[in-house]
């Protein structure tokens, strides 16, 4: 049976385009149009939609990975504003490769899924600007904000960033190690540029940074690789986020290192181990679920043409510092 990648690769015509054209939307040319025409006569292409026997509609929501907490917690929150909207949800991972993101958008499209939500994605704005075009609403969760008009929903990591910075500069922390997270990813980077955007104002403070990733295991190796580099050089560090920094701190007990008393510990995210380990982390909260309430909501209000504007709509919603034990007070005096 003859599927559209097959009449994609006999035409050279891209699967979101050839989905343009059996969706009915006018923006394709004709001669472009009776090419797809032509290709889908002559395959003998009969579309059998493997979701047209459901009564619900059908977002198709886009996830790096299930390990850890944060994108689950995110499809949790947009899989409950689904179903209470009488949606259903297909949830995929992408491993953080974007060529299978974009093998899997193709595959929603095929699919004709009513809307699709990303979260995370790798930076290409020419593959969203296809799909923006195939008339299928979408709406993408952490990403960096471009000329693309496409609703968005995120934290504002940045700033986040600074006043996790500033946080340690308060408690008297004037050498800090920043453990990186995988670069491709707008989140981590972000916080990243706010430690050294803020360095350069605090000339009395000094931030180093070592390559991490976004696992346990990949805190521990950066931590461990930090100690064997520089010894214990600094009074604080920072993980950007929590899962990282569990493995940081079980590599500093592994090491015979004190927290706080010898270095302080930071996290970001607010993870539900976090007030559970020794010593219970100081972590900046992120809403993962209601990032993913108010990410389904902006695309069901697209779908139902609620929202009629051209206009893309960004919500930021706010991050909260959780003081726990992990940080000293090392200031003069304290």
């Amino acid at each position: 049976m003859a599927t559209l990648r097959d009449i994609s690769k006999y035409s050279g015509i891209s699967i979101s385009t050839i989905s343009r054209v059996l969706n009915g939307n006018t923006n394709v040319s004709e001669e472009t149009r009776k090419k797809v025409l032509n290709a889908i006569k002559e395959f003998g292409y009969t579309r059998t939609d493997m979701l047209k026997n459901s009564s619900k509609k059908t977002i198709g929501v886009l996830i790096p990975n299930v390990r850890g907490q944060h994108y689950n917690l995110i499809a949790d929150g947009i899989e409950k504003q689904l179903l209470e909207q009488n949606y259903e949800m297909f949830l995929t991972t992408t491993n953080s490769l974007l060529k299978k993101e974009i093998a899997i958008l193709d595959e929603l499209l095929l699919r004709k899924v009513d809307g699709i939500i990303i979260c995370t994605s790798k930076e290409d704005d020419n593959y969203i600007e296809k799909l923006i075009n195939s008339a299928i609403p979408v709406v993408v969760v952490d990403r960096k904000d471009s000329e693309i008009q496409i609703d968005s929903v995120s934290i504002d990591n940045y700033n986040s960033g600074i006043r996790s910075v500033e946080y340690l500069y308060s408690m008297g922390h004037r050498k800090i190690l920043f453990i990186t997270g995988d670069p491709g990813i707008y989140s981590f980077s972000e916080r990243r540029k706010a430690f050294i955007d803020y360095s350069y104002k605090k000339k009395d403070l000094e931030i180093y940074f070592e390559t991490g990733g976004y696992s346990a295991e990949h805190g521990y190796k950066a931590t461990k690789k930090y100690l064997e580099n520089r010894k214990l050089d600094v009074t604080a560090i920072f993980y950007t986020n929590d899962w990282q920094a569990m493995g940081g701190i079980k590599c500093l007990h592994d090491h015979g290192i004190k927290i706080p008393k010898e270095i302080s510990v930071m996290g970001f995210d607010d993870d539900f181990y976090s007030s559970y380990i020794f010593p219970a982390l100081t972590t900046m909260a992120q809403p993962r679920t209601e990032i993913g309430i108010n990410a389904a909501s902006l695309l069901i209000e697209r779908i139902e043409h609620r929202c009629k504007s051209k206009v893309k709509r960004k919500i930021l919603l706010p991050t909260e510092l959780t003081e726990r034990e992990s940080v000293l007070n090392i200031s003069s005096g304290k």
